[in-house]
């Protein structure tokens, strides 16, 4: 996927034409940008209830697919497909951007253990390192950097943008926003453990540990989606 949505006017064949093609060119540059915003909210509701962020590495076709159709029934069970299938090209791709993406230095090699583990089946080892990744990467979105709090950074990143901007990174931070909430929800450890991952009880030691390659694909795909915006 790309931010640029828009006609480039500074571009010379366009400013070539006659003014009445240029309009009509601003129009319909204009109308494509609201459709596949459309899309995007629609893509970012659907994986948000399912727990996932904005997959950056997929195509525009199946974009399309789930934001336009309801031909994917099962949100997640797509995602583990989309990323396992063709002998996990996706995911390939998907760990290649991570590893030159802007992110800090010091995050590639946990990352890298990270793929060790999960190709190896050691999806507890997996998810709770790329928890602390997540939460790494995301505390550099904040001025304070004593704040440990996830959910703030998201929200902050969310109010920066209004609800006429036709970019992608707003609906990055909206599905980020999103998959916080779910992933830091609140609760009691006296209280039986949520059945989605939840951070606080994976770090804090109170979980089952009753992980998967499903929650390992979910976390990689978190930190790709995070990263197509660091550094902007």
């Amino acid at each position: 996927m790309s931010n640029n949505n828009t006609q480039n006017t500074f571009d010379p064949l366009f400013l070539k034409l006659p003014p009445e093609f240029q309009k009509k060119m601003e129009e319909e540059s204009k109308k494509r940008a609201e459709e596949f915003d459309k899309t995007l909210n629609n893509v970012v509701q659907k994986i948000s209830d399912a727990g996932w962020t904005l997959p950056m590495e997929m195509g525009i076709y199946p974009i399309n697919v789930l934001g336009q159709t309801n031909e994917i029934s099962d949100v997640s069970k797509f995602f583990v497909w989309y990323f396992t299938g063709d002998n996990h090209s996706s995911f390939e791709k998907l760990i290649h951007n991570i590893q030159t993406s802007n992110i800090d230095e010091k995050f590639k090699p946990a990352i890298n253990q990270c793929v060790f583990a999960y190709e190896n089946n050691q999806y507890i080892i997996c998810v709770v390192t790329l928890l602390t990744v997540i939460e790494g990467i995301l505390s550099s979105f904040y001025p304070d950097k004593t704040n440990t709090k996830m959910k703030a950074v998201c929200k902050r990143q969310v109010e920066k943008f209004s609800s006429s901007e036709h970019i992608i990174e707003k609906h990055v931070w909206n599905s980020y926003k999103n998959f916080t909430n779910k992933l830091y929800y609140s609760t009691e450890f006296s209280n039986n453990e949520p059945t989605f991952i939840n951070r606080h009880w994976l770090l804090h030691g109170r979980s089952a540990y009753n992980v998967n390659q499903e929650d390992c694909l979910r976390l990689f795909n978190a930190i790709d989606t995070i990263c197509c915006v660091s550094g902007k």
